[in-house]
């Protein structure tokens, strides 16, 4: 004899997660998740799906990606209501430009957050009184040259510039943690308010506290400040110790 039960209310409840983020990720970026994982409380569930994209990191290539957003986005778990939509890259939010990627995002999940590296961490930066800032970057020199000029355009100055002058995007997540605290070090505390140290798939989240330290001023980054980004609009509330200055003095 089989027993079923009838799929009635008592049976059925919620979706699990009181918050729900879809997450747009580059097909190579082998850090925006891992990050995520360690700066996102248990009751934000994340759902990622890959756009193509490999080879050069080159504005031409970034912009290819344009066709893709809004098929990429069907594919996160179109059965349940996002409450935030992150879009992975940085140098693609630069290439692409952040109405374009809302616009993408909204026509799938109208009811969601679109998130991009660029405007939040412009945020986070505002957050945190910081108009002059130091800026580290694993970019060539035309992408590095379009991420100062948008922040320029956002109201912010540039005090000092490192790049790691990387055009093969799968040596980007490649580059030590040391190599990052080591660039932005280098550029020091002197005239400036805040670092950005920029890309979802660098790995500097390790560092941001002790950057911190060697600078004397607060260090935001991309995976960073979308989480910050997704946390106050959302509500949700509670420190996340370890990973800078920005995340640290979230709320109660």
């Amino acid at each position: 004899m089989q027993d079923q039960t009838p799929l009635t209310e008592t049976v059925l409840g919620d979706s699990p997660g009181p918050f729900r983020v879809g997450v747009l990720a580059l097909a190579n970026d082998q850090v925006i998740e891992r990050d995520l994982g360690l700066l996102l409380p248990p009751e934000v569930l994340t759902f990622t799906t890959r756009i193509a994209f490999g080879g050069d990191c080159t504005m031409e290539q970034l912009a290819k990606m344009v066709p893709q957003l809004a098929e990429a986005a069907q594919l996160l778990n179109p059965e349940v209501a996002l409450d935030a939509v992150i879009f992975g890259c940085t140098s693609g939010t630069i290439a692409i430009g952040p109405e374009t990627i809302r616009d993408a995002i909204q026509s799938v999940s109208p009811g969601a957050l679109a998130v991009n590296p660029v405007e939040a961490a412009s945020g986070a930066l505002r957050h945190l009184g910081a108009r002059r800032i130091n800026l580290v970057t694993p970019y060539e020199f035309e992408i590095a040259d379009r991420m100062a000029a948008q922040f320029e355009a956002a109201g912010f100055a540039i005090n000092r510039r490192f790049d790691f002058g990387i055009t093969a995007s799968e040596d980007i997540s490649r580059v030590r943690p040391e190599a990052i605290l080591e660039a932005a070090a280098r550029l020091g505390g002197e005239g400036a308010e805040a670092t950005f140290i920029s890309c979802t798939d660098f790995q500097s989240l390790e560092v941001l506290e002790r950057i911190e330290t060697e600078t004397g001023m607060p260090t935001v980054s991309s995976n960073q400040a979308m989480a910050w980004d997704i946390l106050a609009s959302l509500g949700v509330t509670g420190g996340v110790p370890g990973y800078g200055r920005l995340l640290r003095e979230l709320p109660n």
